[in-house]
């Protein structure tokens, strides 16, 4: 399939479901399928390419307008990755998943967050809204997430500060470490448990309040028993 044939939304979510049976229809040789789902995904995920940099050149007027010096970042979502979402979210259709495309701004402060995210959302209102600031994620993820529409496809514009952005980047170290997707819920309890307690004591450290003594404790105590996994993981 030629990057500009972009297939029907009705195609790419029967190639979704094509591919949440990956490993059966693998093992039933039924190859050509599989081939062919893939070949959708793929011009599905290259269709998000001009929108995602239009959302990221919007992202960067919105940074610059508000007077705020950070580097801003974009990716496609790679297809393991996708696929993997696929399998995690089975009531999900391909055709909307929202974070294919997906650029990010790392600000230095709440404020800055919020002054950004108000003028995102006042010259593009979003389709779909997630404030994991004031309703962090059980892993303890935080970060705002606006999601909109550009040329057709929906991108997601991620705002967080660098406090938020360094525990997601110690989840990411971790996941790699451990080889299983921390901040997706999976891993050690352990492990969840101690992340999960460390961004709380970040967001409390970040809004310039006082850790108190009974999260500094758990904090600790969470950290040791993690650790052989941690430890583990560094070893492999």
């Amino acid at each position: 399939m030629p990057p500009a044939d972009i297939p029907s939304k009705n195609r790419v979510n029967r190639a979704g479901d094509t591919l949440r049976a990956f490993s059966e229809l693998l093992s039933e040789g039924r190859v050509d399928e599989v081939r062919e789902a893939l070949e959708v995904l793929f011009a599905w995920r290259t269709s998000h390419g001009k929108p995602l940099q239009t959302a990221t050149m919007g992202l960067r007027s919105r940074v610059q307008t508000e007077g705020c010096q950070v580097e801003v970042s974009q990716r496609l979502k790679r297809v393991p990755t996708i696929i993997d979402k696929l399998y995690r979210e089975p009531g999900m259709n391909l055709a909307r998943m929202a974070d294919i495309g997906g650029c990010r701004a790392v600000l230095n402060s709440i404020d800055e967050v919020r002054r950004v995210e108000k003028r995102l959302c006042k010259k593009r209102p979003p389709k779909i809204y997630h404030d994991y600031i004031a309703e962090p994620k059980p892993s303890g993820y935080r970060g705002v997430h606006v999601i909109s529409v550009y040329h057709e496809r929906l991108i997601e514009v991620q705002l967080r500060t660098r406090v938020m952005h360094e525990w997601a980047f110690m989840v990411e170290r971790v996941t790699g470490q451990i080889g299983t997707d921390v901040k997706s819920g999976r891993g050690p309890q352990a492990v969840r448990d101690w992340f999960q307690a460390v961004s709380e004591a970040m967001a409390l450290e970040e809004q310039g309040l006082t850790v108190h003594e009974t999260l500094a404790t758990r904090v600790a105590q969470l950290r040791a028993t993690a650790q052989p996994y941690l430890r583990a993981g560094r070893n492999q």
